[in-house]
Parts: structure tokens; C-alpha cells; sequence
């Protein structure tokens, strides 16, 4: 329960970060009153074409990023339209499973992720989705793999095909901008002080940490499936704690022996100690082994992908062997406590 909670959480986080960390952007400039890429808005035309002629910018690309309903038959869902300039350095369609991205120069052209199968089992390329009003036959040419937000696909677009999807024509999502190295995101930041009131320019390591914050705190993940983690630790904590104790019941004579024999608490308490040591890190590792065969199927079947973090996988087992070391002291304590001459009495 432990890894599975918190695997979701760093699967929905890593899922939602791939954007910007797929991308060679130096900053993003989005919607004044948004905090992240996240959030959607409209940045303007005209606020692009300023920007592009700044001495220190290399270069500058329109992003499309919205959700839109697309539909096979009489079945549809919702996906995450990447709608982007398909002759840029910057920014492309990762993973690609099948499909020649250069298909997408062409327009009503899309890539899609595999996980779309969850709603429609038999998509292939080829095959056209409908979407827009009024609505506009797209092609499918190409299947990726690992982009996805909440359990929904990406689909990926050239910028004219999503605009006419949004019927939008002087407006994008946000902008990407890649720096000359003499120019930094601040120096940008005060070039663009006329549109202050307009836009937010935000380094791309910057965002990650929004978007970490804004799916944590502000859109509830942490509290949601931080219960789901909770509840897991105390569980595991139960178990332990009742195994241990019908243990050391069990092997009480023997163990009170040991003190008979003159064996001192240092010696017992490492005995009962080891045992909680084994008895969570073979369960640990059968965990962490089913978690990852489990992981494909929970993300392919509920809203939020889950992804096996080694690093926090290391911190729950290094947590759960200090809380399990202190549910280990009352039945050591019982041993202390039990006069040896049991042993002599029939």
C-alpha cells in the first residue's frame, strides 16, 4: 500500500514535469495570472513577436497545450493536445513506439499515446479521431509511449491543426524560449517589464518546482494518497508489531534461557532486533518486486500513472526499519521482564 500510494504520487509528478524537462527550453512565459504551464491561459502574438527579436533570445516557439474530446466510433475521451512548431530544436514527441514524426508537417495529422487503448482497444495508425466543432477528421500516423496526464493520452499536433481544433489565431498556451548563454531569465524578465501585468517568465527548473507544488498542496495529490501511504505504514506496523510478539511467546523459554545462561540484554535484544530486521527487509523486497509488476497495469487502469521511485522506495525502507525497531521494544521488554526460573516449572 505504502509504495503504490507513493508511486502514484511520483508517477503523477514525473508525468506532469516531461514537458518541460523533455524540452530544451531555458524559461517559459505564460498567462499573467497563471502559476504554471499546468494551469492553461493565452499569451499573445504580440508578446511573441517582441520577444523574438530580444538580443538575448536564440530562439522561441508557440505551444499549444490544452485539453480537447476526440472520438472513435460512438466511444470518446479526453486527451492532452500538444499542439507545437514540428521544426523545432526544442520540442518533439518522445518515445515514439510507431510513426515518422515528419508526418506531422501535415495537417489533421496526430500522435498518440498507447495508453489511449484503455478507451480505444483496437486504435491503430491510420485510423481518425473527430473532434472540434465543427468537427475535423484527425489521422492517427504515430503511437508513443510514457506521455500522459491523470490516465488521459497526449496527442501531439502540428501549432496550425491545434489552433484550428481551438479556433484560435493570435494566441498560444505559453511560449518556450532557449537563451543565448550571456542572457539570463531575469535579464529576459526585465526586457519584458511593458507585459509585467501580462505574463509570468519562469526558468524551467523553476517550474518544475510549481508544478510539483501546484499537484501537491494546491490540487490535493500529497493529502490524497498521502492517507492511502498512512494507512500502509500503519498497517505494516501492526503486523509486525503482533508478529513479533507471538514470536517472541512462542520462543519465550528459549529466550529466557539465554538469560539462564548468563546471555546479557545487549545480546537478546540484538536477537529480537535481527528478527525485525529480516522480517521487513525480505517483506520490503517482495514488495518492492510486486509493486513493479504491478505498475504498468494500476497506470494503465486508473487516473494516475504510477512510477517506483527507487530513491523514496530506499526512504520508506529505512523508515519502516526505525518505526518497526521501536515496535520491536515491547515484546523485548517482555523477555527482560520474565523471571528465568519459568523454565523450571512444568
Amino acid at each position: 500500500m505504502v509504495l503504490v500510494g507513493i508511486g502514484m504520487v511520483t508517477g503523477t509528478l514525473d508525468e506532469s514535469k516531461r514537458i518541460v524537462e523533455n524540452s530544451k527550453y531555458d524559461a517559459f512565459i505564460i498567462q499573467g495570472n497563471r502559476d504554471n504551464i499546468m494551469e492553461g491561459g493565452r499569451v499573445s502574438d504580440e508578446i511573441y513577436n517582441v520577444t523574438i527579436t530580444l538580443r538575448g533570445v536564440k530562439d522561441i516557439d508557440k505551444i499549444i497545450d490544452e485539453w480537447i474530446t476526440v472520438k472513435l466510433g460512438d466511444k470518446d475521451t479526453d486527451v492532452a493536445m500538444i499542439g507545437y512548431d514540428i521544426d523545432s530544436e526544442y520540442l518533439e514527441p518522445w518515445d515514439i513506439i510507431k510513426g515518422n514524426k515528419d508526418d506531422l508537417k501535415s495537417d489533421d495529422m496526430v500522435f498518440i499515446d498507447q495508453i489511449i487503448k484503455k478507451y480505444f482497444p483496437d486504435i491503430g495508425i491510420n485510423d481518425k479521431l473527430k473532434s472540434g466543432e465543427p468537427e475535423v477528421s484527425l489521422k492517427v500516423r504515430g503511437i508513443t509511449q510514457n506521455a500522459q496526464r491523470f490516465g488521459n493520452a497526449m496527442m501531439w499536433t502540428n501549432l496550425e491543426t491545434a489552433q484550428n481544433l481551438l479556433h484560435i489565431e493570435n494566441e498560444s498556451t505559453y511560449l518556450g524560449v532557449k537563451l543565448n548563454s550571456d542572457y539570463s531569465v531575469s535579464d529576459l524578465e526585465k526586457d519584458l517589464e511593458i507585459f509585467k501585468d501580462e505574463i509570468n517568465v519562469i526558468s524551467s527548473e523553476e517550474m518544475k518546482e510549481k508544478i510539483d507544488n501546484y499537484l501537491l498542496v494546491e490540487y490535493g495529490i500529497a493529502q490524497s494518497i498521502g492517507i492511502l501511504a498512512v494507512m500502509g505504514f500503519f498497517v505494516s506496523m501492526i503486523v509486525i508489531s503482533i508478529t513479533l510478539y507471538q514470536s517472541v511467546t512462542e520462543k519465550l523459554r528459549e529466550l529466557v534461557s539465554l538469560k539462564a545462561l548468563g546471555a546479557n540484554k545487549s545480546f537478546i535484544d540484538k536477537i529480537l532486533i535481527g528478527q525485525t530486521f529480516l522480517i521487513i527487509t525480505v517483506s520490503f523486497i517482495l514488495a518492492t518486486l510486486l509493486a513493479l509488476l504491478l505498475s504498468p497495469y494500476i497506470s494503465s487502469a486508473s487516473a494516475l500513472p504510477m512510477n517506483v521511485n527507487w530513491l523514496w522506495a530506499l526512504s520508506v525502507y529505512i523508515v519502516t526499519l526505525i518505526l518497526g525497531t521501536l515496535c520491536s521494544l515491547f515484546p523485548i521488554r517482555k523477555v527482560h521482564k520474565t523471571d528465568p526460573a519459568i523454565i523450571f516449572r512444568a
